[in-house]
């Protein structure tokens, strides 16, 4: 559904999505394969992917709920957005966080050697790859919305605009 909305109010439920998308490509991809580069030098670079992601979906998830007091309707609508995708994202780095300790600890504790204890964590990682794929494309198409005026009809019936909002189409 497309909504007129004046460009400030254009230019704020963007943020959202431009933050969320620079974590995901910039952290999460461009990053992560340069630390994974380095990593037989300077290992810690690994652990920072994680380490960014968690404080700027922090930031997200937080400065979205102060956000949500304030801010005008369409604005607040998109963070939300931001908020739910940052969740998802934040669910399936614990997920892996969990499922890699427990290799490492069949690794250490098991007596079972490093290579064959690899594959299973390269396994566990494959569903958050496809997630964050899944959420760079998401997130674009949130963006372009933003940028257009637009909410999706399931985020409209969620939370209803105010009669001041006028419907340019459905």
């Amino acid at each position: 559904m497309k909504f007129k909305i004046d460009q400030a109010e254009l230019k704020a439920s963007k943020i959202p999505h431009e933050i969320f998308l620079t974590n995901l490509i910039v952290n999460h991809i461009l990053f992560f394969i340069a630390a994974l580069g380095v990593a037989k030098s300077i290992p810690q670079l690994v652990a920072l992917t994680p380490i960014i992601s968690i404080a700027t979906l922090s930031y997200i998830l937080l400065h979205g709920k102060r956000i949500q007091k304030h801010a005008a309707w369409f604005v607040r609508c998109h963070w939300q957005i931001a908020i739910n995708r940052s969740r998802i994202i934040l669910f399936m780095l614990s997920a892996l966080t969990a499922l890699l300790s427990v290799i490492y600890a069949i690794h250490l504790y098991g007596d079972v050697p490093f290579a064959q204890v690899f594959p299973f964590a390269a396994i566990v990682t494959l569903p958050v790859m496809i997630t964050i794929l899944a959420l760079i494309l998401m997130e674009s198409e949130a963006l372009h919305f933003a940028n257009s005026g637009q909410l999706s009809k399931g985020m409209v019936n969620k939370f209803p605009p105010p009669d001041s909002i006028i419907e340019i189409e459905d």
